[in-house]
């Protein structure tokens, strides 16, 4: 679909046009309108405008100084010039400004402007291979095998243009920051949008090179260094993530190269710098660093996230995560793989987990989803943090709910009847239906109180109304209430209490 843009002084023109490419909707959209050049110019540095059809005698700025404007940083918009004036050196300035055609309001028709407008969005498609430089001898479609160590016959012309040339150049790898389906989306669907749209940015920031397409959605530049010295080109190639595009990426750059061998190890040195954006976030500059060193050792991660699931204590998860993002300065290109091991590892815990745990997350979407797929195909860390944090509070919410759900009062009544027994964690998790370890967890949710502590409470209770309301020895008072050991129960009840039991505990207590 080709976007338009429509300049023109007067309303009833700009109503007239849009209406005219309103029922080929499949073809054209009309991105806005504009009633001169000033407002045109705003226009086109905001959003991704394919054609303009303007006029040229207007106020504030005229069509010819828009188009002049235009072309200082956007090479590749196709103009066609709808005017009122049959005057032959107003079509040939527009011409020579690039327009791709100069039509008469007066004389044009419906069909003959949408068949103009459809000859620019052809040449536009077409114009994938803008001029090179003459100092690299290469094409758009060579940059790849350039880059990738490619025929002797291309690396022999380039290198010689470039020992002609008495210069040395840049490699800079572009890569999108949106999925392929975002990108297509916004009309970034071929080769040929992705170099014409970069080829502009980089006259537009002062930089002159050949770009070429390396994957579906990554290209490269081989730039020239043009005896600038390296802080002044890093400034303008950082230039180009600022500029208005309708693209969104981030880049990795090295050189310089002075020969066509040494272009290759850049191009290599600038993809592993791209994958530094894992880090910085979207729209990142990365300048290639050396990886030499060991990587972290995340084994204390893997092993910590583990015990800190299996222990339910899923805030402790959430602030690991925090510090893991507090720390990613400190990490390298190396890390990548092993960070991505510990989400994965975290995530897969987790919902096995919940899983095994909770019967609402059976119901849920929680089964079907796929950590793996899910965390490698997130480009960057902080993408990968917030579904990580989703994730936990998703599984959260359901271990609550399951918490909420499972009544302690069946298990305290079971404990209430049966505490004078020697009872076990597995017996009254059994009753539960939880596994001990959980049963633990959400036991002390409910109560407040780990189930041990919970137990003796209720003995010493029931071993003081025993000692006040009978005259029972000490050794039959700790039997009735689960010991059999009287010295241990004197200890548990003076440790609990704080006094000693005697069978006239009426005296003791008092």
């Amino acid at each position: 679909m080709l976007r338009l843009l429509i300049v023109d002084d007067e309303v009833i023109v700009r109503k007239w046009l849009t209406l005219v490419f309103q029922p080929f909707d499949k073809e054209f959209v009309v991105v806005d309108a504009a009633a001169n050049g000033h407002e045109a110019l705003e226009i086109c540095r905001i959003h991704a405008i394919d054609i303009v059809i303007t006029d040229i005698i207007m106020p504030d700025m005229d069509g010819m100084s828009f188009i002049q404007a235009l072309r200082e940083f956007n090479l590749h918009t196709q103009v066609i010039i709808l005017s009122n004036h049959a005057d032959f050196s107003l079509a040939q300035k527009g011409m020579s400004f690039g327009a791709a055609a100069y039509l008469l309001k007066g004389e044009i028709t419906e069909e003959e402007l949408l068949e103009a407008t459809r000859r620019a969005g052809k040449k536009l498609a077409a114009d994938d291979n803008p001029p090179s430089p003459s100092f690299l001898g290469i094409s758009s479609h060579q940059v790849s095998e350039l880059l990738t160590g490619g025929t002797g016959e291309v690396l022999q012309a380039f290198d010689r243009a470039l020992i002609s040339e008495k210069d040395t150049v840049w490699c800079i790898v572009f890569s999108q920051d949106v999925t392929p389906a975002v990108s297509s989306s916004l009309g970034m669907t071929n080769g040929a949008e992705w170099t014409n749209q970069l080829t502009a940015l980089l006259a537009a920031a002062e930089l002159s090179g050949t770009v070429g397409m390396i994957t579906d959605h990554i290209a490269a530049a081989v730039v020239r260094t043009m005896g600038i010295s390296e802080d002044v080109f890093c400034e303008r190639v950082h230039k180009l993530l600022t500029l208005p595009s309708r693209l969104s990426f981030s880049l990795g750059v090295d050189g310089p190269a002075s020969n066509s061998k040494e272009l290759e190890h850049a191009f290599s040195h600038a993809c592993d710098a791209l994958n530094d954006r894992f880090f910085r976030g979207p729209g990142a500059f990365c300048r290639y660093r050396s990886t030499t060193g060991e990587h972290s050792d995340f084994r204390k991660e893997i092993n910590m996230v583990q015990t800190l699931i299996q222990g339910n204590e899923l805030d402790r998860l959430k602030n690991m995560l925090k510090q893991i993002s507090a720390r990613r300065d400190k990490y390298t290109i190396q890390d990548i793989d092993h960070l991505r091991r510990v989400f994965n590892t975290m995530a897969e815990t987790l919902i096995h987990h919940t899983l095994s745990y909770c019967p609402r997350a059976a119901e849920s979407q929680l089964a079907q989803v796929n950590p793996l797929a899910e965390i490698n195909g997130m480009v960057f860390l902080d993408d990968i943090i917030a579904w990580s944090e989703r994730l936990i509070d998703i599984c959260h919410n359901l271990l609550r709910q399951t918490v909420d759900d499972s009544n302690m009062g069946p298990v305290l009544k079971y404990i209430e009847q049966n505490y004078m027994h020697n009872l076990t964690l597995s017996q009254i998790s059994t009753v539960a239906g939880f596994s001990p370890n959980y049963f633990c967890n959400i036991f002390k949710a409910c109560t407040g109180k780990s189930v041990s502590a919970y137990l003796t409470d209720l003995r010493i209770q029931q071993a003081k109304r025993l000692l006040t309301t009978t005259s029972k020895s000490i050794n039959l008072i700790a039997e009735d209430v689960g010991y059999e050991s009287s010295s241990y129960f004197i200890k548990i009840f003076k440790d609990t209490t704080g006094m000693t039991p005697n069978c006239r505990g009426r005296a003791v207590l008092s």
